[in-house]
């Protein structure tokens, strides 16, 4: 078995989670995402990852709330499929694991209620 851990005694050891460096998903996003993308371009392709943490930042005037969720790519019917959500009712920073399984994922803004408010967010893919 090739890239497997062992132990002090050559027992296999679990998984072991080596996560990649951030990288930038959306950026500067200031309105609520009208309607799904069109396809998987700017989505997060997750292959061979178990998790993708999105780490979201929030800044905005006149703030009450702003929703999030994580779309899955279903290829065989080339649609998006609405999973995890989330309601942010604090400007900052916060984070969003899903469990992604390999999918290709993508955080949409489904709701927003204030004045304004600009939002970004990384990925993080363990």
């Amino acid at each position: 078995m090739p890239n497997v851990r062992l132990d002090q005694n050559g027992v296999p050891m679990g998984p072991a989670y080596s996560p990649l460096s951030p990288v930038v998903h959306r950026s500067g996003v200031t309105a609520v995402d009208a309607s799904d993308p069109a396809d998987t371009s700017g989505a997060v392709d997750c292959g061979g990852f178990q998790e993708c943490r999105f780490d979201i930042t929030i800044t905005g005037t006149g703030f009450t709330s702003l929703e999030v969720a994580a779309l899955f790519w279903n290829a065989r019917q080339s649609k998006w499929f609405a999973g995890a959500s989330r309601l942010f009712t604090s400007t900052g920073q916060h984070a969003l694991s899903v469990e992604a399984r390999g999918g290709i994922v993508y955080l949409k803004v489904v709701a927003f209620s204030g004045a304004s408010f600009s939002l970004s967010a990384d990925y993080v893919l363990s």
